[in-house]
């Protein structure tokens, strides 16, 4: 029984991780102080600050947008260009390609992300610049509201001996979330432009994926798999997204070349590690070892 209700507490997560996500882009209700409120309290439950939709909001921004005026980058979980990875020494190419093969990237490091960074997070406000970001003060403050509401969270928890069982529930939905968040956006041919020749539309359309999840898991991923009409108009809220999709899909060709992607290619997409410039492509650590040789 705990083996089942630690599966469906990850999967609830995931689905309160994508409410949190809405009230991060006034989406979820029509009043932005409704919004906010509910951001501020479901982010401890989730182990996210409220801050976080200041540079997710960025990463809108710039989905597929080279040298971008906001200095973030095109995609944030491909870390390096092939060049990169050719001017590394063996040692460090080995280290890379441990550190971010698939299973650590999406288990380890995402946990370490979700139950450690995200409890400094305000300190990222003080060497970067986000969209809007409000007083440093209100940030700190926050956060410390947050760490709090976590603690009470998790000494209740244990106090009613379920410690074990949501922490290993937030392990499956963190790295589930990291998943989908990858298959969104990391794919072959990518859209990726110079900032000149990117636009909202194409960031959408073009370089956002439609996940052809199944049926018995739409209740929980809350609609997020139709990704590419999230980066179209992220104030569309997640439980519209469907209605949206079949409505165009029915009325015009719109969505006609939108990337559609199975959990088979999603699963096929997560070993694509660097991104190589010049043929514009991403490709496989394998694939630049083999690059590399090639010049040898």
């Amino acid at each position: 029984m705990s083996i089942l209700t630690t599966i469906l507490f990850s999967l609830l997560n995931i689905k309160t991780f994508i409410i949190f996500h809405d009230c991060g882009h006034d989406s979820y209700t029509p009043s932005k102080t409704l919004n906010r409120i509910l951001g501020i309290l479901i982010a401890p439950m989730v182990y996210f600050t409220e801050s976080w939709k200041y540079t997710h909001n960025t990463h809108h921004l710039t989905n597929g947008r080279k040298n971008n005026t906001y200095d973030f980058a095109h995609n944030e979980l491909i870390f390096f260009t092939l060049k990169q990875y050719k001017s590394m020494s063996t040692v460090y190419r080995q280290v890379i390609k441990t550190v971010f093969h698939p299973f650590n990237l999406f288990t380890v490091l995402t946990y370490f992300k979700f139950m450690v960074f995200h409890r400094f997070y305000a300190f990222c406000f003080l060497v970067e610049k986000y969209i809007n970001s409000p007083p440093i003060v209100y940030l700190f403050a926050e956060q410390i509201f947050n760490n709090l509401g976590i603690a009470a969270m998790l000494y209740f928890q244990y106090k009613y001996s379920i410690l074990n069982h949501c922490l290993m529930g937030t392990f499956i939905s963190s790295t589930c979330g990291a998943l989908l968040f990858f298959s969104q956006h990391t794919y072959n041919p990518p859209y990726i432009v110079d900032n000149e020749e990117w636009t909202l539309v194409d960031s959408g359309l073009k370089g956002s994926s439609y996940i052809e999840i199944p049926w018995y898991l739409k209740y929980f991923t809350g609609g997020i798999e139709y990704h590419h009409i999230h980066h179209y108009n992220s104030k569309i809220p997640n439980y519209n997204l469907k209605k949206v999709h079949d409505e165009v899909v029915s009325t015009s060709n719109m969505f006609d070349n939108i990337v559609k992607m199975s959990l088979i290619d999603c699963y096929k997409n997560l070993w694509l590690s660097l991104y190589d410039e010049d043929r514009g492509v991403y490709i496989t650590f394998n694939d630049g070892e083999k690059e590399i040789e090639k010049e040898l």
